[in-house]
């Protein structure tokens, strides 16, 4: 969007409530149109889908490029009893979000800050950033909402995984517990056998003694040469 022609001035009755309405000139479908424009913080991406169904209010809207908008034979009844030309563009400007308004009455005759018609004019204007600004409270409350809800997820998903945690950790207990007790009764089998062992040995060793006596005596029955 070229950037609008300001009259360099607000228009009579310019500060509202809800907006600052500005008159400018700006190029919408290769001529340049005069009309009004206010701005908002509102990103235009939503704007635009908001202001053309605001525009479809007063009639069939045609859509431009740049974000211009066209309703040839608008009915706005709180300008004029007979259809008028509605040409609009939303574009963003220095980190805002405009909004033009051009309104012909007839005979290339535009709606600005001297024309009888300006208050009905600016009320639209000024209707419409109330909506925005209310639709941008949702959508900020809706994000903190989901932040929120994201929030709890991680939560509820960490706690989850805690109480798996905690399950695993029981097993590991038990079956560390277990090879304690596998390991306690090995090491009693074992201490068993040792003692066992002993007596075999000691068992053994008389065996070897009274074996050895018996071959001893054996050899003494034999006659001597």
């Amino acid at each position: 969007m070229k950037k609008l022609i300001l009259s360099a001035f607000l228009l009579l009755g310019g500060i509202s409530a809800q907006a600052q309405v500005f008159s400018g000139i700006t190029e919408i479908d290769k001529a340049n149109k005069e009309g009004i424009y206010t701005s908002t913080i509102v990103d235009d991406k939503y704007v635009k889908d908001s202001w053309q169904k605001e525009l479809s209010k007063y009639g069939k809207v045609e859509s431009g490029r740049g974000g211009s908008y066209k309703v040839m034979n608008a009915s706005v009844a709180s300008i004029s009893p007979d259809p008028v030309i509605l040409y609009s563009k939303v574009s963003r400007e220095k980190g805002r979000t405009q909004i033009f308004l051009s309104v012909n009455t007839g005979n290339e005759t535009y709606i600005t800050g001297t024309h009888a018609k300006y208050p009905a004019a600016e009320k639209i204007l000024n209707d419409f950033i109330e909506v925005i600004n209310l639709e941008e409270g949702v959508r900020t409350e809706q994000k903190s909402l989901t932040d929120i809800s994201d929030k709890q997820s991680k939560v509820v998903k960490q706690g989850e995984r805690l109480v798996r945690d905690i399950e695993n950790n029981k097993k590991d207990k038990e079956r560390l517990l277990k090879k304690i007790e596998d390991n306690r009764l090995e090491l009693e089998k074992l201490l068993t056998d040792v003692e066992q062992n002993k007596r075999d040995q000691q068992k053994a060793l008389e065996d070897v003694t009274a074996q050895s006596k018996k071959v001893e005596e054996a050899k003494n029955k034999v006659p001597k040469p």
